[in-house]
């Protein structure tokens, strides 16, 4: 590394020092604190976070993906302010990255590796608990209070919590005000409204009519047609397993997708996040499905195209139409053979409630929102009182957001909440299969592409998904004859 970035690492520590001694004497809050630490750079924050444990400290390990300077400096918040409560104890942080999550968590606990609190896969929970990979967090939750979760964000195997949820959301649509209103259309309301609105705006002025892609990425092409499968009246799978997905109406919710996605560029057959965001944050796109972080981004980057921004649900079908929506849910567990059990479970515990439940919901307003009833009760009461410059122009995104999240939900964790035209509330049901219904290429993923890159007949491409669904659970089945549904 080059003396200038060495020395410009020791100022941006030497500063972040300053600012820590402010937040425990009192002279700055948490909001200042983290607005102040997350413009320096993720090495400062990391080097602050990650010091040396010392002689004789009990060390909890902390792997995460999050790398940004925003996450980084709230995580050495938390992590000061834990210590100073318990002397004797080190929270040390270690980053890895989001391509090769499973494989390092895997390979770190076949060779006993302490990787203390981290997040896991929602996808492998059942599996490492039944491995006893992971540490029962039953207690925790009770302690708590059962009742302040809200519904379908708790992982439950054998009558046992292995996860601690941390953040809760719910994909939305992005649409230009600007661009419907010159063209006298009005906000969609029914999925025909959207279909007209999308194909009137497609191509005008060199503008796509929507930003939504597919992906061989596990969840990606899920999170944007599940609102159409759950808004059919159906679901992936039932709460016990069956294959719901082959149901008449969910090829026609397929269908409504397809028809939707025909208006966004061809690259987004085969994409990223990023790009999908920077599609619509450029003013390209009428239209985006997307979670709150392209809020956030787009206040940012291009506060002309936010300011003709609305948010609303999708449109997506019949059936509760707006209403249910697809919500990607990520949560921490505890590794069975940590060292220091008692001090990870009180470091779990100390991230994820009260009042830093609340800041970390508050570095991404509207993205990272709160799975406990009382932390969403607090953000609430935040937004308008808050001085906060996107809370102020933009809370109305974040409630509408917050709105759908008790319905927004993710065949891998909520299996079977939509069924026969029912919808009871989200369930806490995962799916057992999951890691191969949606491992590359998932079966959703690749029946999109299909359709849309090759020229698949739907209802073949549609077949050819309801096989790989119904041949991952007949395999899981199988090898786990006594298997039974958490509900």
């Amino acid at each position: 590394m080059p003396s200038t970035s060495r020395s410009r690492i020791r100022e941006e520590v030497r500063r972040l020092d300053e600012l820590s001694d402010q937040l425990r004497r009192g002279r700055i809050g948490r909001r200042s604190f983290l607005s102040l630490a997350s413009g320096m750079s993720a090495a400062a924050l990391l080097t602050a976070c990650g010091a040396d444990s010392g002689s004789g400290k009990k060390t909890v390990p902390f792997y995460t993906t999050e790398n940004d300077p925003q996450s980084l400096a709230f995580y050495k918040m938390v992590i000061e302010k834990f210590e100073k409560a318990h002397p004797g104890v080190k929270v040390k942080i270690t980053l890895y990255q989001d391509e090769n999550q499973l494989q390092y968590l895997q390979t770190a606990m076949q060779t006993g590796n302490d990787i203390g609190v981290f997040a896991p896969p929602a996808a492998n929970i059942l599996d490492w608990a039944e491995k006893r990979y992971l540490l029962p967090l039953t207690d925790l939750v009770k302690d708590i209070g059962e009742d302040d979760f809200l519904a379908g964000t708790r992982i439950r195997v054998k009558g046992q919590d292995y996860a601690m949820p941390f953040q809760a959301g719910a994909s939305v649509l992005y649409y230009r005000k600007d661009l419907l209103d010159a063209a006298g259309l009005r906000p969609p309301r029914t999925y025909q409204d959207f279909l007209d609105a999308v194909t009137e705006l497609d191509g005008k002025d060199g503008v796509d009519g929507i930003s939504s892609g597919a992906s061989n990425t596990p969840g990606m092409t899920t999170q944007f047609l599940a609102p159409y499968v759950y808004q059919s009246g159906w679901d992936y799978y039932g709460a016990d397993g069956e294959v719901l997905f082959g149901k008449p109406e969910v090829l026609e919710g397929v269908k409504r997708h397809v028809a939707i996605m025909r208006h966004a560029r061809k690259g987004a057959y085969n994409t990223n996040y990023p790009d999908l965001m920077n599609t619509y944050i450029s003013g390209r796109a009428a239209f985006a499905t997307m979670a709150g972080r392209l809020g956030v981004n787009l206040a940012k980057q291009n506060p002309k195209i936010a300011e003709n921004t609305g948010v609303i649900a999708v449109p997506a079908g019949p059936f509760h139409t707006g209403k249910l929506a697809y919500g990607g849910k990520n949560q921490y567990s505890v590794y069975a053979r940590t060292k220091h059990r008692a001090e990870a479970i009180a470091f779990l515990k100390a991230l994820t409630t009260g009042a830093n439940a609340l800041a970390f919901s508050l570095t991404v307003p509207g993205h990272l929102l709160p799975p406990l009833k009382s932390v969403t009760a607090r953000l609430r009461a935040e937004i308008p009182k808050s001085e906060d410059a996107y809370l102020k122009k933009h809370g109305d995104w974040v409630a509408t957001i917050m709105d759908l999240v008790p319905d927004a939900m993710s065949p891998d964790l909520s299996m079977g909440s939509v069924h026969d035209h029912t919808y009871d509330g989200r369930l806490s049901n995962p799916c057992p299969w999951a890691g191969k219904a949606w491992a590359p290429p998932p079966a959703d993923g690749a029946m999109i592409q299909d359709i849309l890159i090759r020229g698949t007949d739907p209802e073949k491409a549609w077949q050819d998904a309801v096989a790989k669904l119904e041949k991952a659970a007949e395999e899981w089945k199988s090898a786990h004859p006594d298997w039974k549904p958490s509900v």
